[in-house]
């Protein structure tokens, strides 16, 4: 058996995913004593290790959080372009949204209005012409040639 293998066995046999099978194969190899001694000398070396972190480390964590944090203030040069550009933004809008709307459209449809009312006087004045030049004339085709 390789070292992969039988590393990646052993590994599943500690986390008992390994499955019974396999596990009479790995009772059987000689190299898996050795590597479960290497893998339990490890876990005893890097469990009876000190957890808690040194006092010069808790000394500076704990003066990072007393630390208040401080307001970014900008200074007036970077200010000024930024305000300069929002009041004119606040002019464009208000120009745009508070304009009075009516006139235009007031306007519009008052010239609408008139154009209707003046077609409909011009075709009878339009058909009050005809009928005299009709009248004038012995041949209604005549109209044509005036």
């Amino acid at each position: 058996m390789n070292t992969q293998k039988l590393e990646k066995w052993i590994l599943l046999e500690q986390t008992g995913e390994l499955s019974p099978r396999k596990q009479k194969i790995l009772s059987a190899c000689p190299q898996a004593a050795q590597k479960r001694a290497e893998l339990n000398a490890l876990q005893a070396a890097a469990s009876s290790g000190k957890q808690e972190p040194s006092p010069w480390a808790t000394a500076r964590i704990n003066a990072r959080l007393r630390t208040e944090k401080r307001l970014l203030l900008l200074p007036v040069r970077v200010w000024q372009p930024i305000l300069a550009l929002a009041a004119c933004l606040m002019i464009f809008v208000t120009q745009i949204e508070f304009t009075p709307e009516t006139s235009a459209v007031a306007t519009a449809s008052v010239e609408v209005g008139v154009a209707d009312v003046w077609n409909v006087q011009f075709e009878e004045d339009l058909a009050e012409l005809e009928s005299l030049i009709l009248a004038i004339s012995d041949d209604p085709l005549d109209i044509m040639e005036m």
